[in-house]
């Protein structure tokens, strides 16, 4: 019959033996992540490029003070409407069409450069005037839309 185990015996590795399969455990989370790595470096550089890494690192290391006078600053009542208007407008960004925002946009810049053109000129608009304004294509255009919009604030969902 067999003698019973009465002492079991680790199997230890040397510092090298675990330092070489620290290596290779890392290689392999390199080459399974090579892209991600690839991003954070050039993050890193775009960082360092534009000054922000200097800023970003003394930031960490001082974050208790840089985070302590931020919240000082912070909690001034002058910022306490800025804050709730602030979550309010992410709110509403989730809501916009951001198409329609962006085209609204450049007509308004549109309608502003016209604006401008036409505050150089000196002269009066006579009723009649207006009714042969409203035969030019853009002008109508621009009434009619103007008139669907403030159709559209009047009505109630």
């Amino acid at each position: 019959m067999a003698k019973a185990i009465s002492r079991i015996k680790r199997m230890e590795m040397t510092q090298e033996q675990i330092r070489a399969k620290k290596v290779s455990n890392l290689e392999a989370k390199m080459a399974d992540n090579a892209e991600s790595i690839e991003k954070a470096i050039d993050l890193i550089r775009t960082l360092d490029e534009a000054g922000t890494l200097d800023t970003l690192n003394a930031f960490v290391k001082h974050k208790e003070d840089a985070l302590g006078h931020f919240v000082t600053e912070a909690n001034k009542p002058r910022y306490s409407k800025t804050f709730e208007n602030l979550f309010e407008f992410v709110f509403l960004m989730g809501d916009l069409d951001v198409q329609k925002v962006r085209e609204l946009s450049q007509r308004l810049n549109q309608g502003l450069e016209g604006m401008e053109e036409g505050s150089e000129l000196d002269e009066k608009t006579s009723m009649m005037d207006l009714m042969k304004a409203l035969k030019d294509p853009e002008i109508n255009q621009g009434i009619t839309m103007m008139l669907h919009f403030i159709r559209g604030l009047g009505k109630r969902n």
